[in-house]
């Protein structure tokens, strides 16, 4: 782990290893403290689904970027890979065993995207605290000048 610009916690998962996803969830925990458990449940799962996606698909190492921003309370969520294809999304199959990570993404994240970046890809996607089932606000640790905002 280490920080990038503007403070973003950084995240890389070399080519030709297994994708160790338990520590990126638990590395979810640790860069963004302040998340309520429903909101931290739901960036697990999609800096989960995009990261794996990132790594069967993609080319090169996938670097893996977190922030979150108070006000409008979110976290944006950013995987990068070297690979030019673009991610497919769709509905699989009743009994295909794959193809339901993009559809969860989309179901949890205010907004998602792709954009080119000349040497690959980077994959977004924004998570709001109210698309967790509860939707709890950070808890901001004392002392704060200002009233927090709400979600």
């Amino acid at each position: 782990m280490s920080t990038g610009p503007d403070d973003r916690a950084v995240f890389v998962i070399e080519p030709g290893t297994v994708p160790p996803l338990s520590a990126l969830r638990r590395w979810t925990g640790r860069v963004l403290p302040l998340l309520g458990a429903d909101h931290l449940w739901a960036v697990r799962l999609v800096v989960t689904e995009l990261a794996t996606n990132a790594h069967e698909h993609g080319a090169g190492p996938v670097t893996i970027t977190a922030s979150a921003d108070p006000v409008p309370c979110s976290v944006l969520l950013e995987v990068h890979d070297d690979g030019p294809e673009r991610p497919v999304t769709g509905e699989p199959g009743a009994g295909t065993p794959h193809g339901r990570g993009l559809v969860l993404v989309r179901g949890l994240s205010r907004a998602w995207g792709v954009r080119g970046t000349g040497l690959g890809k980077t994959v977004w996607a924004r998570i709001d605290c109210g698309s967790a089932s509860i939707g709890r606000c950070p808890v901001r640790p004392e002392p704060i000048a200002m009233d927090p905002e709400p979600c």
